[in-house]
C-alpha cells in the first residue's frame, strides 16, 4: 500500500480551481474534468468549489462532460452574451470546449 499524497491546504485547493476557471476566455467553455486535471483535484471538487466559491470566477463556463450545465435558466442568457452554441441544457463542447493542454497554455500566459 502506498502513503497517500499530502494534500495542500484547502484554500490553495479552492484557489487552484477559482484560477483555471477564471482563464477561460469568453466564448468558451472547459468540463469540470479538464478543469480538475489543470487544478490537481477531481472533478466533483470543482462543482463543490464552484457552488460555494464562485467570486468573480466565471463559473458559467464550466460544464460536465456532456456539456450540461446545472443551472439553465441562469446559464443561457450569459451564453448567447458571450457567443456560446447550446442546445437544451448543453454546450457544444466541439466548437467552444477547451481541454486540459489549452487551459494550462492560458495559465501559463496569465
Amino acid at each position: 500500500m502506498t502513503p497517500a499524497q499530502p494534500q495542500p491546504p484547502a484554500h490553495k485547493r479552492i484557489a487552484a480551481v477559482l484560477s483555471v476557471v477564471r482563464v477561460i476566455p469568453v466564448g468558451n467553455v472547459a468540463t469540470y474534468g479538464e478543469v480538475g486535471k489543470v487544478a490537481g483535484c477531481g472533478a466533483r471538487y470543482v462543482g463543490w468549489v464552484l457552488g460555494h466559491h464562485t467570486g468573480d470566477a466565471p463559473w458559467w463556463r464550466v460544464v460536465n462532460a456532456q456539456g450540461k450545465t446545472h443551472a439553465p435558466a441562469r446559464v443561457t442568457a450569459l451564453w448567447e452574451e458571450e457567443g456560446i452554441a447550446y442546445r437544451g441544457e448543453r454546450a457544444d463542447l466541439s466548437r467552444h470546449g477547451l481541454d486540459t493542454e489549452e487551459l494550462r497554455e492560458m495559465q501559463r500566459r496569465g
